[in-house]
């Protein structure tokens, strides 16, 4: 299995910065794009992925942004999404936010105020669901399937 990877699309590296020392803990790969081409690149390597697109409802490309997510979700439904917005919204915006979000595959949305723990843990147990779903711990041994037999008279156990 390839090295999980961590994927930051955003215009600043603010997300980057909070999870580097975790992506270097975990051995994770932690990788920074500012263009949707170049997140779709990455996307498409089979390894564990979780990705943070941190999305600004009033930008020019929310269109092209929120089209890539829901292509993202149709084509790679096990990678992790998670919509970041630094932006503050009152009740009403925020609840649209969220629903259009989640319209796109997103599994979190999350608002300011953001911290490094709390980014620290959601990406750390979204990356575990995703090695528990690639069939490894996460110390990255190989996990024991359901489908292995046990065979008894190696045990001992049978006459």
């Amino acid at each position: 299995m390839r090295y999980p990877q961590v994927l930051i699309y955003a215009q600043d590296d603010w997300l980057t910065k909070q999870l580097a020392d975790l992506a270097s803990e975990n051995r994770w790969l932690l990788k920074h794009v500012q263009q949707i081409p170049a997140c779709r690149a990455l996307v498409r390597l089979p390894r564990p992925t979780v990705l943070l697109a941190q999305v600004d409802p009033s930008s020019d490309h929310l269109i092209g942004i929120l089209e890539f997510l829901a292509e993202l979700h149709w084509l790679y439904p096990f990678v992790s999404t998670v919509v970041v917005s630094d932006v503050k919204m009152n009740e009403e915006d925020r609840v649209s936010w969220t629903a259009t979000a989640f319209h796109t595959g997103a599994r979190f949305v999350l608002y300011p105020p953001l911290t490094r723990p709390i980014l620290e843990d959601l990406v750390k147990g979204l990356m575990n669901a995703q090695l528990e779903w690639a069939g490894r711990t996460a110390d990255g041994d190989q996990r024991r399937g359901a489908e292995s037999v046990i065979d008894l008279a190696d045990e001992g156990m049978v006459e």
